[in-house]
């Protein structure tokens, strides 16, 4: 066997994190690993899963442990998935089930070309899929790439059965890859033609059966190793035709990105074309923009222009004067980058007259910029003004963190505090407490503000305002407030807010609430109410821990265990607890 490092659980649980570690080594424990086997310093084998295909796994190991893999199901990329922690739980425990085989080129070498053909025929009898990869060229062949037979190749990855199921994304994506490592076999020896005819159907066959799949990433990222490939065709390629076929074809997945709504499809298509295309062919890009630019007045079609109108300025960047550019801006509604050049010209006043027009959300970012340039009091003026009448409170927030920054601590103050009752949180309390107490204003407002919410029974609220502000007594009456009212199922989440606080000064109090949610989880029945409630169950221990009670614990969670004898489940986590 080869002298491989000798790994131990520690290193693979380092590798692969919880919970795909924990899952894996249930997975190697039942026995879900086949034929593993050796091949140099990788380690292979198929992994029994939740798909009725085992999944296809391989790990390189190296001088320093394990390099990198990769695995056929859906989160399989690096080899850091709850499959390989299975395999590689195998190589540390069962070394000896690997089987060692030679490396496949090695293999083939020694048979003879009748031994070759006999072999095809029963891999193409048992994959008749197989067949159309005879029909394509060699790397080392001079042959022209048939962009049919490819593209039939490419269709014939999302035509299986199930291929619209969860999951089969995976299964195509490395059909597909197997076809792209063809292009870049083309590409290592500088076929740039025939690299192409791989990459441009593999890229088409994706886009348009996207839409039919559940894709997790795996078929985006084959795309975008193809565009990468056709990125660097244009870099090499010198025929004026040839080229235009390479622009068109990512200026395609580019568009069709944008249109998709942005997904990072192609992702790298339009820097190939910004760094590689001449002014000629930027030019008959941004013609393919325009066309492209949708009309209309809704929000589709604003976003569509405002992203195809950041390629559009990029594209004629070297010959749009200021004029030409803010024209550019306002057809494709490219406010932030119009408002920026108007405030860099020093024409103020139709920054101030766009930044009036534009929607709420937008003029956030429109604020920013007039801080940008020196302009904060100009800012300050627009976002107030349409504060007034705006019910967005992002205007409001802009406006306190603006006060902030300039030291207007009284400002900051009014502004929190409008928000406070806007949207009243504990969260929100805290920061006028904060505003307010440096000004010695603190006092008369919290007494203002805890009398209006005792006014409207805002019981939940002032719980959390009391836990705040460690008034734990407080807290704990206006939870009896909250829990003896209509809402009280609502009132969880604040029991175990009120019972976290309570454990230094009121560990009775907090011992009671944990317990009582405990057992509500475990009324509730199910398996993760069951783990939720044995952590509230560990703190009801170390508290009687505390109180120097570990009897009464003992008798306490000897009845529970009695009492629900019949849940199984329960007592497995309890157990798993330490409980």
């Amino acid at each position: 066997m080869a002298d491989l490092p000798k790994l131990t659980e520690s290193d693979v649980q380092r590798w692969i994190a919880e919970p795909s570690f924990g899952r894996g080594y249930t997975y190697y424990r039942n026995g879900h690993i086949l034929n593993p086997r050796l091949q140099g310093e990788v380690i292979k084998g198929r992994c029994l899963g939740s798909q009725p295909r085992p999944y296809e796994l391989s790990i390189r190991l190296g001088a320093d442990g394990i390099v990198g893999g990769v695995c056929s199901c859906p989160v399989g990329g690096g080899g850091r998935c709850k499959h390989a922690a299975a395999l590689l739980l195998t190589w540390v425990h069962e070394p000896e089930a690997f089987a060692e085989v030679e490396a496949l080129d090695a293999t083939l070498e020694r048979r003879s070309k009748g031994e070759l053909i006999a072999l095809v025929r029963r891999m193409v009898e048992r994959y008749p899929d197989l067949e159309m990869l005879v029909e394509l060229p060699t790397a080392g062949s001079q042959a022209q790439v048939n962009v049919e037979a490819m593209r039939k190749q490419a269709n014939a990855a999302f035509y299986g059965p199930g291929y619209d199921d969860w999951g089969a994304a995976s299964g195509i994506a490395q059909a597909l890859s197997s076809l792209a490592n063809l292009g870049d076999d083309y590409l290592a020896q500088q076929g740039w033609r025939n690299a192409a005819a791989v990459y441009q159907p593999v890229i088409e066959a994706v886009l348009e059966h996207y839409d039919h799949v559940e894709d997790e990433g795996e078929l985006a990222g084959v795309v975008n190793d193809c565009v990468a490939g056709l990125g660097q065709c244009l870099q090499a390629a010198v025929d004026p035709a040839f080229r235009e076929t390479l622009l068109r074809a990512l200026f395609g997945v580019y568009r069709w990105d944008v249109d998709f709504g942005g997904i990072d499809m192609g992702y790298e298509a339009p820097d190939f074309i910004l760094d590689e295309a001449t002014a000629e062919e930027k030019d008959q890009v941004a013609q393919w923009v325009r066309e492209a630019m949708p009309v209309g007045d809704s929000w589709s079609s604003n976003y569509h222009r405002q992203v195809y109108g950041g390629f559009l300025i990029a594209l004629e960047a070297d010959h749009l004067d200021d004029e030409s550019y803010l024209r550019l801006c306002r057809e494709t509604s490219r406010w932030s980058d119009l408002v920026d050049r108007l405030l860099a010209l020093g024409r103020v006043d139709e920054a101030v007259e766009v930044a009036q027009q534009v929607s709420d959300y937008e003029l956030l970012s429109l604020a920013d910029l007039f801080v940008a340039h020196d302009r904060g009091d100009l800012a300050r003026q627009v976002v107030g003004e349409r504060a007034r009448t705006s019910a967005d409170s992002r205007l409001l927030g802009w406006l306190k963190e603006d006060a902030r920054k300039h030291g207007d601590a009284a400002a900051a103050l009014g502004y929190a505090e409008t928000l406070f009752w806007l949207r009243p949180s504990a969260p929100a309390y805290v920061e006028v407490r904060d505003l307010a107490q440096p000004l010695g204003r603190w006092g008369a407002l919290r007494a203002s503000i805890l009398a209006r919410l005792r006014d409207e029974s805002q019981y939940a609220l002032l719980t959390g305002i009391h836990v705040a502000d460690d008034e734990i007594d407080l807290a704990l009456a206006s939870l009896a407030e909250v829990r003896s009212a209509r809402w009280a199922w609502h009132s969880a989440g604040l029991s175990i807010q009120v019972a976290q606080a309570a454990e230094k000064t009121r560990p009775r109090e907090s011992i009671r609430l944990y317990v009582e949610q405990a057992q509500q989880l475990i009324d509730a029945r199910g398996r993760g109410n069951y783990q939720t409630a044995a952590g509230y169950l560990a703190r009801v221990r170390a508290l009687f821990a505390g109180l120097d009670e570990a009897e009464t614990w003992r008798e306490f969670i000897a009845r529970l265990r009695e009492r629900e004898r019949r849940l199984p489940a329960l007592q497995d986590e309890l157990n798993k607890a330490g409980l």
